[in-house]
């Protein structure tokens, strides 16, 4: 569970750390992260629900995730019920072949056990990158999705990731070539 005390240390130190960050936080302000905890989501829905997100806009991935949440009976994914799906009740959902493919290893590493949450939770960052990326379908942005969605890791930096280059480019006046130091330059601040 994230607590919003959590967040407002964490823009507190955005704001001391890096004065764009600061007007960026005035400017967007309130951020209202709810009233006392956040709940997450299981493990292992995070984990599917960034499978699902690569490489679509948020509503497309939004619509085929709750497609998919409703053929497998509602509520998070859930291994065991993805597998008593059908390769083409997936697709029918929209998930392209090798995403099916992906979730379906995903789940049978799940049911097995090969695939242990509890452990990961423990792990640090670089481990888990390495047990997740032996996944198919599951890279580096993927890991470090999970990184930050699932387990709250609070000082990843996914640069891999578009929406994140574009808008850093864009605030800091960053040349669409900048290598990955410039982004590590500006973040280590952070």
């Amino acid at each position: 569970l994230v607590h919003s005390a959590t967040i407002t240390q964490a823009k507190r130190h955005l704001c001391k750390a890096d004065p764009v960050m600061a007007r960026l936080i005035a400017l967007h302000e309130p951020y209202a992260p709810g009233r006392g905890k956040i709940r997450r989501p299981p493990y292992f829905h995070t984990l599917v629900q960034s499978i699902i997100n690569q490489q679509l806009s948020i509503k497309a991935a939004h619509s085929i995730s709750a497609r998919l949440r409703l053929s497998q009976g509602g509520g998070y994914f859930n291994a065991e019920r993805l597998l008593a799906l059908r390769p083409t009740a997936l697709r029918r959902c929209g998930i392209s072949h090798n995403k099916v493919r992906f979730i379906r290893t995903l789940s049978r590493a799940m049911r097995s056990g090969a695939l242990n949450f509890r452990s990961l939770a423990r792990a640090d960052d670089d481990t888990v990158r390495l047990v997740l990326t032996q996944y198919p379908g599951i890279g580096h942005w993927s890991a470090d999705m999970f990184l930050m969605f699932g387990l709250h890791r609070p000082d990843i930096l996914p640069l891999g990731d578009l929406a994140l280059r574009k808008s850093m480019q864009r605030v800091y006046r960053l040349a669409e070539n900048a290598g990955d130091d410039v982004y590590l330059d500006i973040a280590t601040a952070w």
